[in-house]
Parts: structure tokens; C-alpha cells; sequence
């Protein structure tokens, strides 16, 4: 398999419609599509998910993953 992708892109697109979705100079006739937008990317991946394999290490990455969120989550309450 090639790996023609780079998902650092893949999130900047992402965070391209989230900034359109909230945009504040525009109006819900523009800013809703864009969050539509954001559910079907959502969709898309999570049926992707849904429909692949579990992989060795998998579940201890995601548990990880999850440990950043927390603490990033904690450390911006205690900053903000």
C-alpha cells in the first residue's frame, strides 16, 4: 500500500470548516453547512472505524490518547 496521504492536512482541512462553522462575521445560513460538513467527515470516520479490524497495541494507544485529553483538559481548567 502507498501511503499518499498526510493527515496533518487531513485535520488542517478540518479545522478549515470548524473556523467556518464558527465564524461569528457570518450567518447560520453559512456556518451550518459548514458544521453538516463536519458531521459527515464525522460519520464517514466513525463507520471506517467501525468497520476495521483491532490492531495489537491499539487499545493501549487509545487509552493513551485519552490520558493526553484528560490531562490537557485538566491543565487548561486550572490555567482558564
Amino acid at each position: 500500500m502507498i501511503h499518499d496521504w498526510n493527515v496533518d492536512q487531513v485535520i488542517g482541512q478540518c479545522q478549515k470548516i470548524y473556523h467556518g462553522a464558527n465564524d461569528p462575521h457570518l450567518t447560520g445560513f453559512v456556518n451550518w453547512p459548514c458544521k453538516q460538513d463536519l458531521y459527515r467527515v464525522k460519520f464517514a470516520v466513525d463507520e471506517m472505524l467501525k468497520n476495521t479490524g483491532t490492531f495489537v497495541g491499539e487499545l493501549e494507544w487509545l487509552e493513551e490518547q485519552e490520558k493526553e485529553k484528560m490531562w490537557k483538559a485538566l491543565n487548561e481548567r486550572t490555567m482558564g
